[in-house]
């Protein structure tokens, strides 16, 4: 029988802005333990990946692991995969930063460890075809991608690799067996021996790349795979074996590539059912029970992609990346700009699924940190900017000052989708509506020795019911409200109040003047079942220290009108960063900034609070405050009321 090559790669990867105690516990209970095993085999050879931001921990923090892989790299154990420094989703980001990012990666690789890369650890598998070129251009011979990949391609051997090309740039592409990745490190040797012996007899090679957070972070892993010895059995067991390990840099040079492929836009089959809404993805699962095994190549789910559309905040920050990525290349020289730039790329908050950091604040804002520190080393115009930064096809208007930035929607609400406050690189408006997620509904199993994460359905919490209360629009800021006379701030939080305008998600005009952006919308407020026409004007005034809106609410009909007017605003605060003061002001940060609304007659609050899935089960977030000022106005026909709204700093701060 021929002999058994075992190809074995290990992700290990943390998101920019994650605390430096999750760091340090895992390094204690995964990272350092597996690598302080796997140098005691010195036959196992393998592939290993670590993100940007867990080499700038271990450099700085975890001596013994940074020297461990060290010695095994010296003595040609282990082969250093490359990857997008900061761990970007390189198909999403500009080619610039692509070759960029891969190249920063492979000089730190090649000046502390000695190895000039030659494969790369894709940020989770998210394939798309135009990849090679970008790769080849920074020096890559070839990458994993998961066997769906190969599947949707029409490809039945995965037990080999291939060649696939952009623009006549090559590069080997090596399936990632599935059974595997599910079978390591959660089932027994027993049966991973079986299916091993299976490849085996089949003439081919297996392969397995997957997240060395298995060895350890995942729930009840560190027990199973150390404490209960799983991965000391497994190397002895390749040992006794007499399986051979191989890079995949040696499997490269012995091997020649099976074929050409040309493989479809796609990530592993988890990723690309997250992606999906929960209706499609009930649909796309029924669909898949009754599909034929032979006929699922041509059944898949969504796209990488469409997070975008999933999550407005996904695409708002995707988004202002991409601007920000062309100011900083525009005015180039700034290293720093440049790093933070990639800093502000990191994958984790611009999607979510079992994993996924769009629903952790700290996460989101870490890389809105980076990315505003960028952006603070480029020019800043002296103007309101005109642009379509979301491609939508409307025109929002920018403007960046010293104090604050803001951007604003006019063809939704003439709301405020971001204010940043410059001098802290903070977006102030990184909140996250709430939404309907698969997982609100659950029918799996719970978890259990022998389950890959993957595998796990977890049981709703106690306040679920009261969580999974969803909102009607993006909760951005300066939306108008007309609240009927009976609605409640209970009401309110139970988006169960009345809404009697036409105007939260509706298109206003804008034109600049002065210095300050004028909005202005003509709607209608129904009052006694009849649509009586309003005039919503507001003025934005940005200026050194603070924000000024002045509104004019306008009756535009002869009849009087008695209105219940309310401007709401959601900010990025946590509990203890917020008080109230008895004048209806909210007081933020520590006193360092104030919202202001000029003599309401109530101020509405509400925690932001979401239900979202993780590694551990399920999590009640904090995302922020949403904030409503109200004011009753008595217009007669024809008569208008002016309010104004202040944020600004306090205290000279």
């Amino acid at each position: 029988m021929k002999e058994l090559r075992f190809l074995f790669a290990v992700h290990n990867h943390q998101p920019v802005g994650n605390f430096e105690h999750v760091l340090d516990k895992a390094f204690k209970d995964c990272y350092r333990p597996f690598l302080e095993r796997l140098e005691k085999h010195p036959r196992f050879r393998f592939s290993l990946h670590f993100s940007g931001p867990l080499w700038e921990h271990m450099e700085k923090k975890e001596r013994t692991s940074w020297d461990l892989v060290k010695a095994m790299a010296g003595r040609g154990q282990v082969e250093l995969l490359s990857g997008g420094f900061y761990e970007p989703i390189l198909s999403v980001i500009p080619e610039e930063d692509r070759i960029g990012q891969v190249r920063l990666m492979n000089d730190f690789i090649a000046a502390n460890f000695g190895q000039t890369p030659r494969g790369l650890w894709l940020t989770e598998r998210v394939w798309e075809p135009h990849l090679p070129k970008s790769l080849a251009a920074a020096g890559i011979e070839y990458t994993l991608l998961d066997e769906e990949h190969f599947h949707y391609a029409g490809v039945r051997n995965l037990y080999t690799t291939y060649l696939t090309e952009d623009e006549g740039r090559p590069l080997r592409v090596f399936p990632i067996d599935k059974k595997l990745r599910y079978m390591i490190p959660f089932h027994s040797l027993d049966r991973v021996e079986e299916y091993l012996r299976e490849i085996q007899a089949s003439g081919g090679t297996a392969i397995l790349g997957d997240d060395g957070e298995k060895f350890g972070v995942w729930p009840g892993t560190k027990k199973w795979v150390y404490d209960d010895g799983w991965l000391e059995k497994f190397l002895a067991f390749v040992d006794d074996r007499g399986i051979r390990m191989m890079t995949g840099s040696e499997y490269l040079d012995a091997f020649p590539p099976a074929g050409r492929v040309y493989l479809p836009p796609a990530s592993y089959e988890e990723m690309m059912e997250w992606v999906l809404e929960p209706a499609e993805r009930r649909a796309y699962e029924e669909i898949r029970a009754i599909v034929p095994e032979a006929d699922r190549r041509f059944l898949r789910g969504g796209f990488f992609r469409d997070f975008f559309l999933k999550y407005v905040e996904s695409n708002h920050l995707h988004k202002r990346m991409i601007m920000i990525s062309r100011e900083v290349h525009a005015s180039p020289g700034d290293a720093e700009a440049v790093r933070d730039l990639y800093r502000g790329q990191c994958n984790d908050p611009y999607w979510h699924g079992v994993f996924g950091g769009l629903y952790l604040p700290h996460l989101r804002e870490a890389v809105y940190h980076h990315l505003l520190e960028a952006e603070k080393r480029t020019p800043r115009p002296g103007d309101w900017a005109t642009l379509d930064y979301d491609l939508d096809g409307r025109e929002e208007l920018f403007w960046r000052g010293e104090t604050f930035n803001l951007l604003v929607k006019p063809s939704f609400g003439g709301s405020l989708v971001e204010v940043d406050h410059v001098p802290w690189a903070r977006n102030l408006s990184d909140v996250l509506s709430r939404r309907p997620e698969s997982y609100h509904f659950p029918r799996g199993e719970e978890a259990g020795e022998g389950k890959s994460i993957h595998e796990i359905e977890k049981k709703l919490p106690p306040r679920a019911k009261d969580l999974m209360r969803y909102d009607w629009h993006p909760r951005t800021s300066l939306l108008d409200h007309f609240i009927n006379a009976d609605s409640t701030e209970e009401d309110f939080r139970k988006v169960n109040y009345g809404e009697q305008g036409d105007f939260v998600n509706q298109p206003y005009e804008a034109s600049v003047r002065d210095g300050g952006l004028d909005l202005e919308r003509r709607g209608g407020v129904w009052v006694d079942g009849e649509r009586v026409q309003v005039l919503v004007r507001k003025r934005i005034e940005p200026g050194p220290g603070l924000i000024r809106v002045v509104y004019d609410v306008e009756n535009l009909s002869e009849r009087n009108l008695r209105l219940r007017f309310g401007s709401e605003w959601n900010l990025l605060a946590f509990p203890q960063e917020v008080e109230f003061h008895r004048r209806g002001w909210v007081i933020l940060y520590g006193g360092r900034l104030a919202l202001e609304p000029q003599d309401p007659v109530e101020l509405w609050t509400m925690p932001l609070e979401t239900l979202s899935q993780s590694e551990e089960g399920f999590d009640i977030i904090h995302q922020g405050f949403s904030f409503m000022p109200l004011w009753t106005l008595t217009l007669a026909g024809k008569k208008k009321e002016r309010l104004e709204i202040l944020l600004k700093e306090r205290n000279g701060q």
